[in-house]
């Protein structure tokens, strides 16, 4: 297959696996809300590029998605997305910046350490506790700041198939179980940012201004303070960040003038608190959504059994195809000599059920005894039984079908290929159909070829001709 713009050898769903998963999906959804595209030329380019059904369901989503223009909205939801990503991180790193200056805007350049610290991390530790928590398997949590993602996303990339596009992806990441993994990428890498803002306001203040900075407390002992910065700055001081000696904590306690050496250590601390404890939680917690996502996205796999792929499996995977089976396939005179009916059917006619209404009466009452019944072809085993038993065809072979239904394309597959196996098919309706119900099934089997006979009765007894207008 040739790529249709520049020539060159279509690669196919293989160069972009995920993407191939999420066209498959999107073209899946389209199909359920607005019912089946033409997919005439597409099945047979995906029987053609690949021997399994998934395989084939990719190649033919690889197709549509090319012909119905559904790659090009999906592509405009893609990048609606990076801008709506690029954006809320440079909300997130000026709210960051924000928070730094506004916590270190206190009057007199005084600032109490421990509402300095609430306001740096405390939202952080929440949301990042929260975060934990919803990974352990009994507790599922929100999408955090993925949604205001997600919101902004269906507001940038507006037009055709736009919701689809998301839904789409939603879908898939949820069928991989990456849900969390891509929801909690999106959310650390937004928190990133306003740690990445924060410090960064933090070093440029506390360079070019002079603070001051001391612990109040009503309830609690002084010493508690002390403890709290020896623990605090434990991390930090891995990192080289200084601990403020015990002159400078009981400094700050009573509020007395300390040196700029000590007031230096405190924003040191500080700013080591802020690294330690606020970005580097979220870097860590960032390359392992990363990680896990990039492992469950190689594992994804298209589940042929969903509504909308099993119906394919008649037109991209006959059943009656090989299927890679263990053993030989056996010979037709084997095939003949497993069938149920040992005389043969050529120069006879034959009847045959599908799918009848449990209230419709099978095999017809009144059959002459020059008519063979094949039965009924409802489930596999049937159809596999009456392939066999056409080999060779009778010189005509009448379908009956409960006309309260509607021809599906799994079932007009079905008939294209009795119609392949006997050219003298004939179908004819039970159950009172109306007649709007009766033109649908007229008009589907004439686009196929295929007569249809206006009186059921008919095959039983003689010859019937062709149903006509």
């Amino acid at each position: 297959m040739r790529h249709p713009v520049n020539g060159t050898p279509d690669p196919g769903p293989a160069a972009q696996p995920a993407m191939a998963c999420w066209l498959a999906e999107a073209i899946r959804l389209h199909e359920a809300y607005q019912g089946p595209l033409d997919d005439a030329q597409a099945s047979r380019v995906a029987c053609a590029q690949a021997d399994d059904l998934p395989g084939r369901i990719l190649w033919r989503a690889h197709c549509l998605a090319s012909d119905s223009g559904l790659r090009q909205h999906l592509q405009h939801w893609a990048h609606g997305a990076r801008w709506a990503m690029i954006l809320l991180l440079a909300m997130a790193c000026a709210t960051g910046a924000g928070t730094a200056a506004t916590v270190l805007a206190q009057q007199g350049g005084r600032i109490n350490l421990a509402l300095a610290l609430t306001g740096l991390l405390g939202l952080h530790l929440l949301t990042y506790a929260l975060w934990l928590l919803s990974r352990l398997p009994a507790l599922s949590g929100g999408h955090g700041l993925a949604s205001l993602w997600l919101w902004l996303t269906r507001r940038l990339a507006r037009g055709p198939d736009a919701a689809l596009a998301g839904q789409a992806l939603l879908s898939l990441l949820g069928r991989a179980r990456a849900t969390a993994a891509a929801m909690g990428l999106i959310s650390h890498a937004l928190w990133c940012a306003v740690f990445l803002g924060m410090l960064s306001t933090l070093v440029l203040l506390l360079s070019t201004r002079q603070y001051r900075f001391h612990w109040e407390t009503t309830l609690l002992s002084p010493g508690a303070f002390t403890h709290l910065t020896h623990w605090l700055g434990a991390l930090p001081a891995w990192f080289g960040f200084p601990i403020p000696s015990a002159a400078g904590i009981a400094a700050s306690l009573n509020d007395a003038a300390a040196s700029a050496t000590v007031q230096a250590d405190w924003s040191l601390w500080l700013v080591g608190c802020v690294l330690t404890w606020g970005l580097l939680p979220r870097v860590l917690a960032l390359l392992a959504c990363a990680v896990e996502l990039r492992h469950r996205l190689r594992r994804l796999r298209i589940d042929p059994t969903l509504p909308g792929w099993v119906e394919l499996r008649e037109r991209l995977a006959p059943r009656h195809e090989s299927l890679g089976t263990d053993q030989p396939a056996p010979t037709r005179a084997a095939h003949r000599a497993s069938r149920p009916l040992t005389d043969p059917l050529s120069g006879n006619t034959a009847i045959l059920a599908h799918e009848l209404g449990p209230d419709l009466v099978w095999p017809p009452p009144g059959l002459s005894a020059g008519i063979q019944n094949l039965g009924r072809s409802d489930d596999r085993d049937d159809r596999q039984r009456v392939r066999h038993l056409l080999d060779p065809p009778p010189a005509r072979l009448v379908l009956f079908c409960d006309a309260r239904l509607t021809p599906d394309r799994g079932t007009l597959h079905w008939f294209e290929e009795l119609h392949t196996l006997c050219p003298g098919l004939q179908v004819t309706c039970l159950g009172g159909a109306t007649p709007a119900r009766l033109a649908i099934w007229q008009q589907a089997l004439a686009d196929r070829g295929i007569p249809m006979l206006a009186d059921p009765s008919s095959p039983l007894n003689a010859a019937g001709g062709p149903m006509h207008d």
